[in-house]
């Protein structure tokens, strides 16, 4: 057994901590903290299965957000559960294996009875999934990575995500990056660009980098690079990018590559601003990189609030919630999205019933309309033509006296699938 994340200490009150995370739902139904009970949930289990990738190349990515919905439920089961039942979370080890993907998860809707599946591992592995949820009929909420599936107008009915379509990401940062390079002091140059081999890369870099170039003409393509996902040794690819000394270097890759190729940029001199994506390089993944070659010059752009912004109250609830009950990993922004998707399985039940069932969950999931406490820019909602809703982006800096983020954009840029899109997407 891995050494787990936090203590045993006094906590906050479980009642008081519970579910003031669950908002108010599109159902109308209450449930806020004067709603907990505080007799904990006992009889049969209400069953969610969770895939995540717990030990290869993407644990630190994926892993966390299975944590973090472990410690929203944890915390609602000790509270009350669902109308008195426990929600249990199913978790099973897809890796980055497409087969393992489907094996994992037909177990869990065929033995296992889950009500619906959530979770996941990197996009390209979630086609196999989408075909076994299909085929039994169950939803299925992917947290990080997403696919066009779930965008509007014609979203599949089946799938929604906490989560980003890397197009729309794409899009959206043509808002948010001039704010920060503006914040940072960089008026224009060259922008590099570093995604792994993914079927998204075009979408990550190519795509952003053409339109922001024609958007704010002050900025230039610099070199986009990748590198297959098992790479170790970074300083081959990262070389054509801190040879030509960008204004800036963005960083959008799984936490292992972040880290190789921010430590190799800086080894082999490059010293302007690194800028990471935050959904996929969580916090503890920047603090490796700070600690390694320094703090200096280290952002993040994120859609989810950092676990360093303690004075938002649900941010403190799920630090609480690791102290209390523990984790593997030290709690990140991806530890928040899971608590997040949490709330969002959580709502969902809440307004499907009693005696809820696949069917009525995916329509109760299409009706969401959650607070979501200040974990993200605003509500999240779904609707019959969007399963993914808004986004709201913001940026961070790296504060080493802190060892944590600082805002460095106070406001949130949304972005709104229906109608920001710069260019459709491709079926």
């Amino acid at each position: 057994m891995m050494r787990k994340w936090g203590v045993l200490t006094s906590a906050v009150a479980v009642g008081a901590m519970a579910l003031s995370a669950c908002g108010s739902g599109s159902g109308g139904a209450s449930t806020g903290a004067s709603a907990v009970s505080e007799t904990a949930a006992s009889g049969a289990p209400i069953k969610i299965g969770w895939l995540t990738d717990a030990t290869s190349v993407t644990r630190g990515t994926y892993f966390p957000e299975y944590e973090g919905a472990k410690l929203y439920f944890s915390t609602l089961n000790a509270a009350g559960g669902i109308g008195g039942r426990p929600v249990e979370i199913v978790q099973r080890d897809m890796k980055i294996d497409a087969d393992l993907a489907v094996t994992s998860a037909t177990d869990l809707i065929q033995n296992e009875k889950v009500i619906m599946l959530a979770g996941g591992t990197i996009e390209g592995r979630l086609p196999a999934v989408f075909d076994v949820v299909r085929k039994n009929n169950v939803p299925f909420l992917s947290g990080h990575s997403a696919r066009p599936d779930m965008f509007p107008p014609k979203p599949d009915p089946l799938l929604f995500t906490v989560g980003n379509v890397f197009e729309a990401m794409s899009d959206a940062r043509l808002k948010i990056w001039p704010k920060l390079m503006d914040k940072i002091g960089v008026k224009g140059g060259e922008i590099g660009c570093y995604i792994h081999q993914a079927p998204a890369a075009k979408a990550v870099c190519n795509r952003w980098l053409d339109e922001q170039v024609k958007q704010t003409p002050a900025f230039k393509q610099g070199p986009i690079v990748n590198a297959p996902l098992q790479t170790t040794d970074f300083t081959s690819f990262v070389r054509p990018i801190a040879s030509r000394n960008p204004a800036a270097l963005f960083d959008i890759s799984i936490a292992s590559h972040a880290i190789g190729v921010a430590v190799a940029a800086r080894n082999l001199g490059y010293k302007g601003p690194i800028v990471f994506s935050m959904t996929a390089t969580p916090e503890t993944n920047i603090k490796q990189v700070a600690d390694q070659v320094g703090g200096k010059d280290l952002y993040a752009l994120s859609n989810i609030t950092s676990i360093s912004e303690t004075s938002v109250p649900e941010i403190k609830n799920i630090v609480d919630a690791a102290k209390k009950y523990g984790t593997d990993i030290a709690p990140s922004s991806a530890t928040v999205n899971g608590w997040l998707m949490g709330m969002v399985i959580a709502d969902s039940l809440k307004r499907c019933g009693d005696n809820c069932q696949s069917a009525g969950l995916r329509d109760a999931l299409e009706k969401t309309d959650l607070d979501t406490a200040g974990l993200m820019g605003g509500n999240l909602t779904y609707s019959a033509d969007d399963h993914m809703g808004k986004r709201y982006w913001t940026a961070y800096k790296w504060d080493s006296d802190k060892g944590g983020l600082v805002r460095v954009v106070d406001e949130w840029t949304s972005f709104d699938p229906k109608t920001d899109l710069v260019t459709p997407l491709k079926p």
